[in-house]
């Protein structure tokens, strides 16, 4: 087999661990690599020339396959047009570029027949995009469900397991190198997000826009949550999900209460955990690393060596991803998703209080699963409550109508339960 030449834009965390996987490889020859900054000191010195100039990599007519791991969405999707355009293959990490412009990246690719290969762009190391792609090929698939982002995973269990606070396992996560110094992504879902993005296209023909999909971070969840999640059975994670219902696709981004006995209550840490449910294979549960140098870098090298290996096939690039529409997906609403709820209210002590709830809830179509109340008179008092599955809409209603009452101090928590499914 003819060795293939690739050049790569990036050397971070990810690029290093491709020159190591890459390194005396006998299809692949690493050819040129681009940084932001030559004069900086690292673990790893590629043996192929380095340049400050990513034109210089994307322009080389003898690369055949570009690889982009730097990051960010400027100026990497035009550094990824320029190399379509071009002619080249494209093997990227990048969530945002493609969950933001997928669409007509897909529509160039298709254009100038070159492919674009993207395994690492979600949870890292677990091959679930070929899984779903090729690997499942004769199932409709029912939903794509998981924790997809390590970070608040690690987050999560860690107020768990130490009984910590939100901040003080974010700045844990931080020093570990789990979590970015600046986490908004992570933390108020928007990573989820564009995975959300890239898994409907891939399980339903289309990306759908991120501004499009229900999101929710982890910052409002607390010790207390947790601990009532535990005492009913349940264990909190940030949950993304692709579903296929009764009105279409819901896309959504949310902490949820998982049953203890469901595999991905069991997934802690880093590790990333996905449910991919077909009609015909029924679930499968893939368990892995989600990020880290070598299990991303691994998609990465895998896109590549699976590039090396369908170059010498005739239209190829239609073969690996001719299902993916250059149109974007529309999604149900929001208030029309239907779930078991988890609710937490701050209230003052007062009596009938329970009763007064349970009105504002009746009035809603809200129904109670069960309700208990804790804390003590001089401090008011915490009331749990479970549902049955509702719409979101009607909870939000009965939520609202709550805030007029004069018991109310404050709407502590409003949780999604993992089990339900959305029945619009």
């Amino acid at each position: 087999m003819a060795r293939v030449v690739v050049g790569m834009l990036g050397l971070g965390t990810v690029g290093t661990g491709v020159v190591r996987l890459l390194n005396d490889h006998k299809a692949v020859t690493l050819k040129r690599v681009a940084v932001r900054d030559l004069r900086k000191e690292r673990t790893l010195v590629p043996r192929c020339a380095i340049t400050d100039k990513a034109e210089d990599v994307v322009e080389d007519p003898e690369i055949e396959v570009l690889i982009e791991v730097m990051g960010g969405e400027h100026p990497a999707l035009e550094l990824i047009v320029k190399a379509l355009e071009s002619r080249k293959h494209v093997v990227t990490a990048n969530k945002e570029v493609l969950a933001k412009h997928g669409p007509d990246l897909f529509k160039l690719a298709r254009e100038k027949e070159v492919a674009i290969f993207f395994e690492a762009s979600v949870a890292g190391g677990i091959p679930l995009i070929s899984t779903i792609q090729k690997g499942l090929e004769a199932n409709q698939i029912e939903s794509v469900r998981g924790i997809l982002n390590g970070t608040t995973n690690f987050i999560l269990s860690d107020m768990e397991q130490q009984g910590e606070t939100f901040n003080q396992a974010l700045a844990k996560a931080q020093k570990l190198g789990f979590a970015e110094a600046d986490p908004t992504s992570d933390v108020e879902g928007f990573d989820v997000a564009y995975k959300v993005s890239i898994l409907s296209a891939l399980a339903y023909g289309n990306f759908v826009k991120p501004d499009d999909i229900y999101r929710r971070g982890i910052t409002h969840v607390d010790a207390a949550d947790l601990k009532h999640a535990r005492e009913f059975g349940y264990r909190i994670k940030l949950i993304g999900r692709a579903e296929r219902t009764n009105g279409g696709v819901a896309a959504r981004v949310e902490p949820c209460l998982v049953p203890l006995d469901h595999p991905l209550a069991s997934v802690s840490g880093s590790m990333n955990g996905i449910v991919v449910t077909g009609h015909a294979v029924g679930e499968l549960t893939l368990v892995g690393p989600g990020a880290g140098e070598l299990p991303t870098a691994s998609a990465v090298v895998g896109d590549v060596i699976n590039l090396a290996s369908a170059l010498k096939l005739q239209d190829f690039a239609s073969y690996f991803h001719g299902e993916i529409g250059v149109d974007w997906q529309s999604v149900v609403s929001a208030d029309q998703w239907i779930s078991p709820y988890y609710i937490r209210l701050e209230v003052e002590d007062h009596p009938g209080v329970i009763g007064r709830i349970g009105s504002i809830f009746g009035a809603n179509q809200v129904s109670i699963q069960s309700i208990i109340q804790r804390g003590v008179a001089e401090q008011g008092a915490s009331i749990v409550i479970l549902t049955q599955p509702v719409a979101a809409g009607q909870v939000d209603k009965a939520m609202e109508m709550m805030k007029s009452e004069d018991f109310l101090v404050k709407v502590g928590t409003c949780l999604a339960i993992f089990e339900g499914r959305n029945g619009s």
